[in-house]
């Protein structure tokens, strides 16, 4: 797939919103995109989405999420004012004046602001104070809790950052939710090439949900499959001027990250990848002319659960470099995104059924 239009399926991904666990438009996006491809296409309970390709008795799943960090609607006060808390990791200073959707149970989207206390009003100890998201608040314009009410807004809908697209200088570019649309749009442009390829194996790509809150999703889809192995996909905070490259060793513009290991303490989530498979990554990657990067990083992805399914599933990860994390404004380099691409094809192609067999013994 040319970087263009995968520019453009990155774009249209972004747009549409699909907080963890209410990722039902990014579901229903990709069902009927891989239905172009795939002769076998299903979607489970909690909202995967399976696209099946080939025959072997070997099962090979390759996974990227659907969902985005947000927040939840908690509160309305009577002047209409709406509170929230977080559906994901966020970072509370990235939310100050920032435009977001709220997403109602019938599917209408209403535009908001989150808004804080005024500079001219802030004290000193109030400034030095930590921004807290209970201090925030959310405007629609209501001047009422029955205002709001007449919006369709109720508690617990979900609430995402407002949709924008924009494209930098260099072949990079701008949006919301590159964490991981850039993963489904990647596990697109690997159906698209792979659908009439003629595999000794059974390859599932998944979109899954949840990622955002403990990779649940992926961990339905693992027990569901029972895979032989498996590749997550998924982005990966890169190098900017405040985070020295022993923190964040991936750069915008350097290929895709082969991971190694990864582990957040404060969660108890992550994985130590298979030696095997980041080996058979490495060599697909120097046999196709793609450079890529290497890390060990302090979070976690879907493989952190379906590496632990079962009986155990030897995984492996495929990385983007992407800046501004968890942010309304995350930035990314399409050749990166096409590197990955192209990565996971020449790594699929190269890989037969018997090679998968030996992936499956640690010795």
């Amino acid at each position: 797939m040319d970087k263009d239009k995968l520019l453009t399926l990155i774009r249209d991904l972004a747009a549409l919103p699909g907080g963890a666990g209410r990722e039902q438009a990014v579901a229903a996006y990709m069902a009927e995109a891989f239905r172009r491809y795939a002769a076998k296409v299903e979607v489970d309970a909690v909202g995967n989405v399976y696209a099946f390709f080939g025959t072997g008795e070997r099962r090979v799943m390759v996974s990227a999420h659907t969902d985005e960090v947000g927040m939840f609607v908690k509160y309305i006060n009577e002047q209409g004012y709406i509170y929230f808390d977080a559906n994901g990791i966020l970072d509370e200073r990235v939310l100050l004046d920032t435009k977001v959707e709220v997403v109602t149970g019938e599917g209408k989207v209403h535009v908001g602001v989150i808004g804080i206390k005024s500079r001219h009003l802030m004290t000193p100890e109030e400034l030095a104070r930590p921004v807290n998201i209970g201090d925030l608040w959310l405007d629609v314009g209501a001047d009422s809790s029955a205002a709001v009410a007449a919006l369709g807004i109720k508690v617990g809908d979900p609430i995402v950052y407002r949709r924008h697209f924009d494209v930098l200088a260099g072949g990079r570019f701008t949006t919301k939710a590159i964490d991981d649309r850039a993963g489904c749009a990647v596990l697109l442009a690997v159906a698209e090439a792979l659908a009439a390829a003629p595999l000794s194996y059974t390859l599932c790509l998944v979109a899954t949900t949840q990622e955002e809150i403990g990779s649940r999703g992926a961990k339905v889809a693992a027990q569901r499959l029972n895979p032989d192995i498996a590749l997550s996909l998924d982005t990966v905070p890169a190098a900017d001027p405040y985070t020295p490259p022993q923190q964040s060793a991936a750069r915008l513009g350097g290929g895709p990250v082969i991971r190694t290991a990864d582990f957040l303490p404060h969660a108890l989530l992550g994985a130590v990848y298979s030696a095997k498979i980041v080996r058979a990554l490495r060599a697909a990657a120097a046999g196709a002319g793609i450079p890529w990067q290497e890390d060990v990083f302090r979070t976690w992805t879907d493989a952190a659960t379906v590496a632990y399914s079962g009986d155990g599933v030897p995984s492996g990860g495929v990385y983007m470099p992407r800046r501004c994390s968890h942010a309304p404004v995350e930035v990314a380099d399409i050749g990166d995104i096409a590197s990955t691409a192209a990565l996971v094809e020449a790594f699929l192609r190269r890989l037969t059924a018997a090679e998968v067999e030996d992936m499956t013994n640690f010795l």
